[in-house]
């Protein structure tokens, strides 16, 4: 029997698909950037290490950032990848099932 609840129907709908296409539109982007960092070799570009980015961040007003808070952030991609894909992509399908527009408009 199909739960015709209004208030089941409404958080469905207004609560939950929604972050269910935002973690669909993360874990493409995810991929993405993750092929882009492999095929670029960007792990070599950020050593794990304490020497800032010169990105002018010092002077426009942006949080000063290391190689190693790049190196963590990919590391941390890396895990969502990794927790999306376990158990032959469990969590990726389970999200892109309940996803309406995982691709992003």
């Amino acid at each position: 029997m199909p739960n015709t609840s209004p208030q089941a129907i409404y958080v469905s709908n207004a609560k939950l698909r929604p972050p269910a296409d935002k973690f669909g539109q993360l874990y493409n982007l995810c991929k993405a950037l993750q092929a882009e960092a492999q095929a670029e070799g960007w792990s070599s570009l950020f050593p794990n290490d304490a020497e800032v980015i010169a990105d002018g961040a010092d002077v426009d007003g942006r949080t000063v950032i290391s190689n190693a808070d790049i190196f963590t952030l990919i590391s941390i991609i890396t895990s969502f990848l990794s927790y999306m894909e376990a158990t032959s992509n469990a969590n990726r399908n389970n999200v892109l099932k309940i996803a309406v527009n995982p691709e992003g408009r």
